[in-house]
């Protein structure tokens, strides 16, 4: 015995032709009366006299008969068999000890053909965790959300593929049809939200970690933690470039941390955060949440820039931006991934002329993003670049050393301009550091700004 894969493939290499099944090949099942038991005498005899699936044969002889086997071959094998299953050896064959009951040459015995299949469909439309059936999205990058909701529409069962990998457990199929029915059920009722945007700036509101992303791409000690919003086809509410609180419990106490989504804010149903589980004050809470944990979140203010989608232009307090600068440390990427895939993004990225990320961190490990990064940056025909900064690079290293300094201030960010916006987060050593280099350079600092900073324009409307 072994998975059905293994199995059917076994059976198709036998040159049994399974009768009227143009060209189907079959084995045979072969029970004996400890076997019929274990299979429960009631069920066994309905397949076996009601529907005629099995055809009983009383000897060894009439089993050599019904099965076109040489009779001596057919002793050797039922022999070793049963010398097998007495001993719970490993089958010689299959390298398993699976050996459900003793059966060896002693009759009488039940026959019935077995063919391979289609009893279940592994592949299907790929769903979100949340269930929402998932498509391609042309307008976007490849590489920073490729994928979108298909509005309203939820999926459970087979029509979904992706859940079991390469071979479904036994057991499985209706398991999977109750998980995600359910989860589909509770998310479609969610529909009807009255509110459009549910984050306000002045009170709380309660979300549902969704899914969470570690490990690999994501960055050594960085967690994707995505929070299903309380209605299916909202939208976050705040602008891009803005930044929010979440607040929960841990050991007796409450906790607030602060951070930027990677989200866009019109994609539906769903904010994105990458929080580091290693490193701060929140680090153990944040390393303990789990898919399906509620915490409260709200917005909080930071960059405002407006996307003007009839003009196909980002605009920063009263200005055209056709140029962007973004420099993080750490996790400070954060924001910068959101806005770097806004101005990749149709129709934007027909507009605007260059986007530069200066990327700093310990180590290459901790490196959030950076295949797709470099890949994007491979992709873009110029107009996005990135340049890494490592204070402990590896061997051959050909980016930046140290820290982000005038040089590489000087080599990286484009020329003092009206239309240029540079963003800036990190710890607020660097953001400071970096902000004096700049205005000694001769940037225009009202639009050199750090994200968790607020615009006295803006900051009526919040």
């Amino acid at each position: 015995l072994d998975l059905r894969s293994v199995v059917s493939q076994a059976i198709i290499k036998q040159d049994n032709e399974y009768p009227g099944a143009n060209g189907s090949r079959f084995a045979y099942c072969v029970l004996n009366e400890t076997a019929r038991k274990l299979f429960g005498v009631n069920s066994h005899t309905f397949y076996w006299k009601k529907l005629g699936l099995f055809v009983k044969a009383d000897t060894l002889e009439d089993l050599a008969a019904l099965i076109k086997c040489p009779l001596d071959t057919l002793r050797t094998t039922l022999v070793e068999y049963e010398e097998l299953s007495k001993a719970s050896r490993t089958c010689p064959w299959t390298r398993k000890s699976v050996y459900p009951c003793v059966l060896g040459p002693q009759g009488p015995f039940y026959v019935a053909f077995v063919t391979p299949s289609i009893h279940y469909t592994m592949g299907g439309c790929l769903i979100s965790p949340s269930a929402e059936m998932q498509m391609g999205d042309n307008s976007s990058t490849p590489h920073f959300g490729s994928r979108r909701p298909v509005l309203g529409l939820f999926g459970a069962g087979e029509v979904t593929g992706g859940v079991h990998g390469g071979n479904r457990l036994g057991g499985n199929s209706l398991l999977e049809c109750v998980v995600f029915g359910k989860i589909a059920g509770d998310r479609a009722a969610t529909i009807l939200q009255k509110k459009a945007t549910p984050l306000s700036f002045t009170s709380w509101t309660t979300v549902v970690l969704r899914e969470v992303r570690e490990g690999g791409m994501y960055g050594a000690g960085s967690r994707v933690l995505r929070f299903n919003l309380p209605g299916a086809l909202q939208r976050s509410g705040l602008s891009l470039g803005q930044f929010i609180a979440i607040r929960g419990e841990w050991d007796g106490r409450q906790l607030i941390g602060y951070y930027s989504p990677i989200t866009l804010p019109d994609d539906l149903g769903v904010i994105g955060i990458l929080a580091r589980s290693d490193k701060g004050t929140l680090k153990e809470w944040i390393s303990a949440l789990q898919p399906g944990d509620a915490v409260e979140m709200k917005g909080c203010g930071g960059l405002v820039i407006e996307r003007r989608f009839s003009e196909r232009n980002l605009y920063f307090a009263g200005h055209v931006i056709k140029k962007l600068c973004l420099i993080a440390g750490g996790t400070g990427v954060a924001p910068m991934l959101q806005i770097i895939r806004a101005a990749l993004k149709k129709p934007f990225i027909d507009t605007i002329e260059s986007v530069r990320l200066i990327y700093a961190a310990e180590d290459v490990s901790e490196l959030t993003y950076r295949e797709v990064l470099e890949q994007h940056q491979r992709e873009s025909k110029g107009k996005f670049r990135t340049t890494f900064v490592l204070n402990r690079p590896p061997a051959m290293w050909t980016d930046g050393v140290g820290f982000i300094d005038k040089e590489i201030l000087k080599a990286n960010v484009q020329p003092p301009a009206d239309n240029l916006l540079v963003a800036i987060c990190g710890p607020p050593v660097m953001q400071r550091v970096i902000k004096m280099t700049l205005k000694g350079l001769g940037h225009n600092m009202h639009l050199v700004r750090t994200v968790d900073e607020v615009d006295p324009q803006t900051a009526s409307k919040m």
